[in-house]
């Protein structure tokens, strides 16, 4: 196995296991909250940190579902390419190209919840930070994996040293970028 695709399958798998993990509980103190409204859910904190505050809110439930339920599958989905990448297959470019365009969307709407929970509901959900910075992951992954696609029709080494380059550096850069939106999360509140 090439260590790109063990970089990819490592990365994609942390992303989505502490993606999945964060939705599926979010998603379990939702359905308690709703069955009992003295219920406290496992991520409440203090004020500032305080998921009952965001999931009780009508930006939890965008599509008429509670958010964190779109979380479950599509991470759930994620975990099943990142054991396929770690034990060696290959996806075809249009694949990742879907995966792009998918988890752009994702994070696009990550962003909008950040702006929701921060400036109009005015506290934060640390489950839903996760998620946030897991689908940032699932992005990094995606444009390594597409930029890998370039580097192998790459025949002049500069080239190819620069494609490398900007490989190595797709996870730390969107690892600084989850830093940036939660840590302006936290400012905003």
């Amino acid at each position: 196995m090439e260590i790109k695709n063990k970089t990819s399958a490592w990365t994609l798998i942390v992303a989505a296991v502490s993606g999945f993990l964060a939705s599926f509980i979010l998603t379990y103190d939702k359905f308690k909250v709703l069955k009992d409204s003295g219920y406290t859910p496992s991520c409440n904190i203090n004020s500032t940190l305080n998921c009952k505050s965001v999931m009780l809110s009508k930006q939890a439930e965008v599509f008429g579902f509670p958010n964190s339920l779109i979380g479950v599958a599509t991470f759930a989905m994620m975990l099943v390419i990142a054991v396929a990448l770690f034990f060696g297959v290959r996806f075809p470019k249009i694949f990742w190209q879907l995966v792009l365009a998918g988890t752009a969307l994702a994070v696009i709407f990550c962003h909008w919840l950040a702006f929701q929970t921060t400036f109009i509901i005015g506290a934060l959900c640390p489950y839903c930070m996760v998620a946030w910075f897991a689908t940032l992951l699932v992005l990094s992954v995606a444009f390594r994996e597409l930029i890998q696609f370039k580097r192998d029709s790459l025949t002049d080494e500069s080239s190819i040293e620069a494609t490398e380059t900007i490989q190595k550096w797709m996870v730390p850069f969107h690892l600084l970028w989850a830093a940036l939106l939660i840590g302006s999360a936290f400012l905003g509140v």
